[in-house]
């Protein structure tokens, strides 16, 4: 997860983009991770935990999702605007979150909802369904699976930037 991390900073510090987040069910692991290389603030921006996304939602400027089937419950669009709306709050290129639902009465995780936006654009949305049983581990599989994600968005296959010269040149001429 270094070298992911590590990569995404360089990626943005090189492109002059930078990274914002707001989570409530991984309890700001998202946050932790981003920060916890050297030099962050060259990239990261910084973020909100909330404990539900109605919080979120206050923090963020973002009105009340009112048509949803159970209040109590995140859903993809409400998780996409949030994304939005965190990097603009930051002032950032690009917003990301972790949103859903503290575990059921059997202590099991209910699936939350991920989103990234760039440039005030959907980049990547998903419902995440948990694959560890252990549920003290889900909001850390779930920060590090959206960033994976993340790093795979920004930063090209090596295999696409490998060019010659020629091949660069070629639509010039």
């Amino acid at each position: 997860m270094k070298n992911v991390i590590q990569s995404i900073k360089e990626y943005c510090t090189y492109n002059y983009e930078s990274i914002a987040v707001a989570e409530n069910i991984t309890s700001g692991s998202l946050q932790l991770i981003f920060g916890a290389v050297p030099e962050a603030r060259e990239y990261f921006k910084g973020g909100i935990t909330a404990w539900n996304h109605h919080q979120l939602a206050s923090c963020l400027d973002v009105p009340p999702f009112d048509n949803i089937a159970n209040p109590h419950q995140a859903n993809l669009s409400m998780t996409i605007e949030l994304a939005k709306a965190v990097a603009k709050k930051f002032n950032s290129d690009i917003g990301i979150v972790i949103n859903g639902t503290a575990t059921n009465a059997g202590g099991l995780y209910q699936p939350a909802y991920a989103a990234i936006t760039r440039f005030n654009k959907l980049l990547y949305a998903e419902k995440l369904v948990p694959y560890t049983r252990h549920a003290h581990a889900v909001p850390l599989e779930f920060a590090q699976r959206v960033i994976k994600m993340l790093a795979s968005k920004l930063i090209p296959e090596p295999e696409d930037t490998m060019y010659t010269t020629a091949e660069i040149l070629e639509p010039l001429s």
